[in-house]
C-alpha cells in the first residue's frame, strides 16, 4: 500500500477491516492517493476521492489512534504529528 507510517502488520489489518466493511482496500487507497495528489497539484479534489481519504483517516484513527500528516498519506501518533507540523513552521 502507498500508506506511510504503518507497519506491514498494521497495513494488513487495515485491509482486512476495510474488506469486512465492504470495501476493496486497493480501491480505497487508490482514491485516497488521488485526493492527496489533487491537493498537491492545486486541482479540485473529486468528492469520491475525498470520501475515501476520509474513510482511511477515520479507520486508521479508530484502529491505531494515528493521525495523517497534512497533505500526505503518512500516519503517526498525534504527538508526532504536532512535532512534524512544528518543524515545518520554523
Amino acid at each position: 500500500m502507498f500508506i506511510q507510517g504503518l507497519s506491514d502488520w498494521e497495513k494488513r489489518r487495515l485491509a482486512l477491516v476495510l474488506k469486512e466493511r465492504g470495501h476493496t482496500a486497493f480501491m480505497v487507497i487508490k482514491h485516497a492517493t488521488a485526493a492527496i495528489l489533487s491537493y498537491k497539484r492545486g486541482t479540485p479534489i473529486n468528492t469520491v476521492d475525498q470520501q475515501y481519504l476520509d474513510l482511511v483517516d477515520a479507520t486508521i484513527e479508530e484502529l491505531y489512534g494515528y493521525k495523517r500528516v497534512p497533505k500526505q498519506l503518512y500516519y503517526a501518533p498525534p504527538e508526532a504529528i504536532a512535532h512534524i507540523a512544528g518543524e515545518r513552521l520554523k
